[in-house]
């Protein structure tokens, strides 16, 4: 029961104040359209704030300067390889003047002559290896004496095939025996230059010999080689003689060979050929006395008959002229 009357007086109180509320507003003389005075006020605009766009810090990747690399250089061209000429055989001459023969020794007939400082290539050797054959002179095929040239590359030289055969030796004719014996002739002398091929002996004695004083100290040879059929007297080159007193050869071998040119003039006459020896270099070691001998070419070869003088007392310069024309 005492709860009941609790729950009922405020819902009392709220019907009276409803009713008091609605019969305010419905006074005489009232407008019931007619806004209360409390709430005609003025109406203001309001503002609506314009959003701003959030700025956020996003990076801003920029274009980055990326590296070209570089030009390659230009390949260097291959190098084309050239042929390695092969070696060869090659003679230098080294004599002033050389005979070249048709085949390896002084037995072969000359076919032309060379002079110092040609080349030619070498073609072939003999067995023994002290000729070599090579090409060509006069169109030919020649051969050399090796002490009278130089050869390089000489181990590359092959023993020729082609060697012409030696000439032959000369016969002599049989003696037809008779009935009656008849006492033999003396063999004529024999002729050192008969056997000599190509031009023989060319050189004989036409001046001299003369004889001048030079203190007896050493024996002076001053010979001139000449050719009376050039110039009025050409002097002619690479000469030599082979000389011997007693019986003994002398050195004259190792004086150096006669000049081609402008003779020299001595006390007895002009000279392209001038040897001393000492008298340690003659066998008895005296100037004066009795000498032999003959001229050779530039191959050592002979090419002059035997001549002979005889040198006084008191003299040791001895002149004599060879001519070959």
């Amino acid at each position: 029961m005492y709860r009941s009357r609790r729950l009922v007086s405020p819902f009392i109180f709220l019907l009276i104040g409803a009713l008091f509320l609605g019969g305010c507003s419905l006074l005489p003389g009232a407008d019931p359209t007619a806004t209360p005075a409390s709430e005609a006020r003025e109406l203001v605009p309001t503002w609506t704030p314009t959003p701003v766009p959030v700025v956020t810090d996003t990076p801003v990747v920029l274009p980055t300067d990326t590296p070209v690399p570089p030009t390659p250089a230009p390949a260097e061209p291959t190098p084309v390889p050239t042929d390695t000429p092969a070696p060869v055989a090659r003679m230098t001459i080294t004599n002033q003047v050389a005979n070249v023969r048709s085949g390896p020794g002084t037995n072969y007939a000359v076919i032309g002559s060379v002079s110092q400082g040609m080349q030619f290539d070498v073609t072939g050797k003999n067995p023994a290896g002290d000729w070599f054959q090579f090409c060509c002179v006069n169109g030919e095929v020649g051969w050399m004496f090796s002490q009278l040239a130089t050869v390089e590359n000489a181990q590359l030289v092959a023993v020729a095939s082609d060697i012409p055969a030696a000439p032959p030796t000369p016969v002599p004719a049989p003696v037809v025996p008779t009935n009656t014996p008849v006492p033999a002739a003396p063999p004529p002398a024999a002729d050192p230059c008969a056997n000599i091929g190509g031009d023989g002996c060319k050189f004989r004695v036409t001046g001299g010999p003369a004889f001048t004083g030079n203190g007896g100290g050493e024996l002076r040879l001053t010979l001139f080689f000449m050719h009376s059929g050039i110039d009025g007297g050409q002097a002619q080159g690479s000469y030599r003689v082979i000389l011997f007193k007693n019986g003994v050869e002398l050195p004259t071998k190792a004086c150096a060979a006669s000049l081609v040119g402008t003779p020299n003039t001595g006390p007895n006459g002009r000279f392209n050929h001038d040897c001393k020896l000492s008298l340690s270099q003659l066998p008895d070691g005296n100037v004066a006395g009795n000498y032999s001998g003959y001229v050779i070419d530039g191959n050592h070869e002979r090419d002059s008959r035997d001549f002979s003088f005889s040198v006084p007392d008191g003299q040791g310069e001895v002149w004599i002229q060879f001519d070959q024309g």
